[in-house]
């Protein structure tokens, strides 16, 4: 036969059926009519025998799940996507990345005491700002420090060394703009736990709340909690669960990695690359964007100046260190300094 169509129930089991015999068959024979009653019986009592010719002359070819045809595809490729890119807080960042956009898992990675969270921060308080809503985990930091940390980029002040010094007159607004405007969400959690109940946790997030933007701080720390001494595993692990979740729920996420030991020190200036992000080339391959902070601890007066450097860069392949942040210890904040620029853009285009 050229053309074999399966009538089964309509009910779970009777889907199922029909599509485990369609799969027998040479791929383009086997067809799944569908009904609009539970089966055919139903269509025959109900004085539907010429719908139920229809249904079977209408049966649509059966495909394995996610196979389809191109010419299905215009609706698809000729609306415009929805979710628009969301810009960075800095303009040389977002000349090389067009922004952030949600489905996309974003990592960040710096040596040790670089500024990854604050960098975060930042990032978060200007996404609350343009309305978005934010689900922030970080797990080395308590939530009132997290809390005081994006407050205090409000105020321009760093509140968790002066917070004694604002009155609360001051404290309120900022915190009512902020983390109190109801587009805020944490997790009270310290230390390591278990990726999966993290993860069921960043869910309900998303679902339950619908935070758009997901920062997790940091990677190192999820599978410290994870019994087994591979580390390359666990990390391969937990990063496919992650890109998964992303990709289930459409959401944009920040996630925030540590970075191996190499001879040229990150904690004084050494240059970021791909291949040192710690434990795992999953990071760099499942991460649509990586971008890595560089900093000398020891430099004296350039101490403070963070260089911003784009690793990975899937959507424009554009990458190179983009821009240089200052550090203002009166603001506690991170200022672009557009006039540090070091022109060795690279184009690494993957189409």
């Amino acid at each position: 036969y050229e053309k074999v169509v399966f009538c089964f129930d309509m009910d779970d089991v009777g889907r199922k059926g029909a599509a485990e015999c369609a799969a027998l068959l040479t791929p383009g024979k086997g067809y799944i009519a569908e009904l609009p009653l539970k089966d055919p019986n139903d269509m025959l009592t109900s004085g539907k025998s010429k719908d139920l010719i229809s249904c079977l002359y209408d049966a649509r070819e059966y495909r394995p799940d996610g196979i389809v045809n191109g010419k299905e595809l215009w609706d698809l490729v000729s609306n415009r996507d929805e979710h628009k890119a969301v810009p960075y807080p800095y303009f040389s960042l977002n000349e090389l990345t067009h922004g952030m956009r949600l489905g996309e898992l974003v990592t960040v990675c710096a040596g040790s005491g670089i500024g990854k969270s604050l960098f975060c921060r930042e990032i978060a308080h200007h996404l609350l700002g343009l309305g978005e809503t934010v689900g922030y985990i970080a797990l080395e930091e308590s939530v009132r420090r997290t809390c005081l940390g994006i407050m205090g980029i409000h105020l321009n002040k760093p509140l968790h060394l002066e917070e004694d010094e604002v009155e609360q007159e001051a404290l309120l607004p900022a915190f009512e703009e902020t983390v109190g405007n109801g587009k805020f969400y944490t997790y009270d959690h310290f230390g390591s736990m278990d990726s999966d109940n993290l993860l069921s946790k960043i869910r309900y997030l998303i679902k339950g709340f619908d935070c758009k933007w997901i920062f997790l701080d940091h990677l190192s720390i999820v599978i410290s909690g994870i019994q087994g001494d591979d580390e390359r595993r666990l990390i391969d692990n937990t990063m496919t669960k992650l890109r998964s979740l992303v990709e289930e729920t459409g959401c944009g996420m920040i996630l925030v990695s540590h970075l191996k030991r190499v001879d040229n020190g990150h904690e004084e200036g050494g240059r970021v690359s791909l291949h040192h992000l710690r434990g795992s080339q999953a990071i760099a391959q499942l991460s649509d964007m990586v971008i890595g902070l560089e900093r000398n601890q020891q430099a004296g007066t350039t101490s403070n100046e963070t260089r911003v450097r784009v690793l990975k860069n899937r959507f424009s392949g554009q990458t190179g260190h983009c821009t240089t942040l200052g550090y203002d210890h009166d603001t506690g904040r991170y200022k672009e300094d557009t006039n540090v620029f070091e022109d060795t853009t690279t184009t690494n285009n993957p189409f």
